[in-house]
């Protein structure tokens, strides 16, 4: 069976339909089911063990919990953070700010919200019916409103002050954030639900109608727009745009609007992509989290994911995090792909992780809320940093010590030790026979039994020409007969 063909596209160009087909003729097939019928059925082969999953070591993994909040209420939508706050809007119609650093309640404001809030220049903006209010951030005191004359149908954007806001009745509207000042508004004949982008001095606007509008961030002229055969997702905003769509495709547009390259997955394309300097990463509905080369669209990894992805994934350092509605937390190498390690939040998720920048402990990390209502700050846990597999070899560095048995001690013993005196019956001779001193060794008392049975070789003991001196006065024999052994010296150190 053939799977789906990936074809490039000219700038300019729809997406090529791609054919499934079986590549099995009619003939062959019948073949092949009567070869089946006669042979007879093979027995299923045995299941393999199943293997427990290894990870790699993680710089994030394992994490300590800098915090944990219990708020009056779930929250209603995602929440935003600053470098001193997370800003959860709750079902109770309530905005409440946490402190970062030590997880206690702030500020509670009595607002609803119908979208996730938006901060920056220490301000918080929310948005709800046709109004957009402003807020100081270190206390939650109004600043300003804003009726916009249509309700708010997508997420309020912040980029250095400048506010963007779509509206239901197909319109653009940017605002001054310090003040809530509108600067202009664009129809665009086409309602966005998905945040818009910001960069470079243009506003990228994914709409519901399958187009990606940009218009100049000063004045709001229309600079070009590209029609996609989907629905566009949250657009990124680099030296070329990335966004998904939900005709399964993640598509690079250049900066002019025309299609660099796309490339097909098996279901939507959710969310917003991230990427590095090499690769953009992006999750689709058919539970696949993909690394493409940032370039040319060339796949460089894929990693099947545990459930069903409802945001885009996120990159922390050298890692890239997964997380849906089930309380785990997937964490993966964004060079190989390989895991790293996954991180069980003590409820379901109610949206996608925070990341905080350049935090260092006991700032957190991460911060993962749960539909409970439950904020739980990570950070990386204290101690040494885990050693990855293979660091060390092996082998020690220095060479292995010899083995060293009690035969050893024995043998090196006897070695030094005097001979014993011969038992009863003798001693068999070595070939050659033992050349005794001129004038014979004197006997002990009683004298010593004569060896029996013992041939001698042929000619008898040939001795070396003049003999072999005795020492001065000969060799004296002990009262009793017996040699005795020398004490016994201490065992060298190399045998220790």
């Amino acid at each position: 069976m053939s799977g789906p063909r990936r074809e490039r596209k000219r700038p300019g160009g729809s997406p090529a339909r791609c054919r499934y087909y079986s590549g099995v003729s009619v003939r062959r097939t019948t073949a092949a089911a009567v070869l089946a019928a006669l042979l007879p059925a093979a027995a299923p082969a045995p299941r393999a063990a199943a293997q427990p999953e290894r990870f790699e070591p993680s710089f994030l993994l394992p994490v300590d919990r800098a915090w944990t909040a219990e708020l009056d209420s779930g929250p209603r939508h995602a929440p935003a953070h600053d470098r001193t706050h997370v800003y959860v809007g709750l079902r109770n119609d309530t905005l409440v700010a946490v402190d970062l650093l030590s997880g206690a309640p702030a500020w509670t404001i009595e607002e609803g919200l119908d979208h996730p809030p938006a901060t920056g220049g220490g301000v918080v903006v929310t948005a709800r019916g046709s109004g957009l209010g402003g807020w100081r951030a270190s206390d939650g005191f109004a600043l300003w409103s804003a009726d916009l004359g249509s309700t708010i149908a997508a997420p309020p954007l912040w980029s250095n002050g400048w506010l963007a806001a779509a509206t239901e009745a197909g319109e653009i509207v940017v605002l001054r954030g310090f003040d809530g000042r509108e600067l202009w508004r664009r129809a665009l004949d086409g309602v966005a639900t998905v945040r818009p982008a910001i960069a470079g001095g243009r506003l990228f606007v994914p709409l519901a109608d399958g187009r990606v509008a940009v218009l100049a961030l000063d004045t709001g002229a229309p600079i070009w727009e590209r029609a996609l055969s989907g629905r566009p997702q949250g657009i990124l905003p680099l030296d070329a745009l990335f966004v998904g769509s939900t005709d399964n495709h993640l598509y690079r547009l250049d900066l002019g609007g025309g299609i660099d390259w796309f490339w097909r997955t098996g279901g939507d394309v959710v969310g917003t992509p991230v990427a590095d300097l090499e690769h953009v990463y992006f999750n689709a509905r058919d539970n696949v989290l993909r690394a493409l080369d940032r370039r040319n669209g060339a796949r460089r990894w894929r990693r099947p994911l545990s459930g069903r992805p409802v945001h885009g994934p996120l990159r922390v350092g050298p890692l890239i995090v997964v997380a849906g509605v089930s309380p785990t937390v997937e964490l993966f190498d964004a060079e190989t792909g390989l895991p790293r390690g996954r991180y069980v939040a003590p409820g379901e998720l109610a949206a996608l992780p925070l990341v905080i920048p350049d935090a260092r402990p006991p700032t957190p990390s991460l911060v993962l809320i749960t539909g409970a209502g439950r904020l739980v700050g990570l950070t990386a846990a204290a101690g040494p940093p885990q050693l990855p597999p293979g660091l060390l070899p092996p082998e020690p560095l220095l060479p292995r010590p010899p083995v060293v048995t009690l035969a050893a001690f024995v043998d090196w013993f006897l070695a030094d030790e005097p001979a014993a005196p011969a038992p009863p019956g003798g001693v068999p001779s070595p070939p050659g026979g033992v050349l005794p001193p001129p004038g014979g060794v004197p006997s002990p008392p009683g004298g010593v039994p004569s060896p029996s049975a013992v041939p001698s070789p042929p000619g008898g003991v040939p001795s070396p020409p003049g003999g072999v001196p005795s020492p001065p006065g000969g060799v004296p024999s002990p009262p009793d007969g017996v040699p005795s052994p020398p004490p016994a010296e201490p065992f060298p150190s190399s045998a220790r």
